[in-house]
């Protein structure tokens, strides 16, 4: 087992990817394209992207998680929430930075009544939902972290991790061609762990 930390960052930040492939059909919007100037702007528009960090999962060569030492060894198969390598997630992880946006999805009427007072019986979540490009990895049981920005929407140094979300649905966009376009992460904002709040 590696007993390399795997918190550590796998790529320089502010690099931004290739350009996206160009459409195989020109009868299509080439929403790669799109993608990318929405996250990553143009000459005459703005950016809307962000920085952000994916906690990859290490996984076998069966696609399971590599347990962390600190899980595998005990009887409860409980993770040391102080341990040095995992951080308390209970697997080895690897974390690089992506780019992407995000935008809050909720019911009745959206961020004015978030917290209200509902019936027995009855659940309302909100939902957060990240936006990747088509080549970004993303798997279940991978985590979405957002780190904090300063007021010019840069990355403040040194890195503070803000919110933790993990995907509760992972949707492929595809063009009518069937080609990938970009990826959707639906987190559930009720279960995302804060740095002022990490219980």
């Amino acid at each position: 087992m590696s007993s390399r930390r795997p918190g550590l960052f796998g790529s320089k930040p502010g690099r931004r990817p290739a350009a996206a492939a160009p459409s195989t059909d020109g009868a299509e919007l080439d929403l790669r394209a799109e993608m990318d100037e929405i996250l990553f702007g143009t000459p005459n528009g703005p950016k809307h992207g962000k920085m952000l960090l994916l906690r990859n999962m290490r996984r076998d060569s069966d696609g399971y998680p590599t347990e962390c030492e600190c899980q595998s060894g005990q009887s409860t198969r409980e993770p040391d929430p102080d341990c040095s390598y995992c951080l308390g997630e209970g697997y080895l992880w690897d974390e690089n930075y992506v780019w992407g946006f995000s935008m809050f999805a909720g019911a009745d009427n959206g961020m004015v009544r978030r917290y209200v007072t509902m019936a027995p019986g009855m659940v309302r979540v909100d939902y957060k939902i990240f936006f990747f490009r088509y080549d970004t990895t993303i798997l279940y049981g991978d985590k979405i972290i957002e780190l904090k920005l300063d007021d010019d929407g840069d990355v403040e140094l040194p890195y503070v991790r803000e919110a933790i979300y993990k995907p509760q649905t992972l949707q492929k966009r595809r063009a009518d061609n069937g080609r990938l376009e970009f990826i959707a992460a639906f987190c559930r904002e009720k279960d995302a762990l804060r740095s002022d709040n990490p219980q």
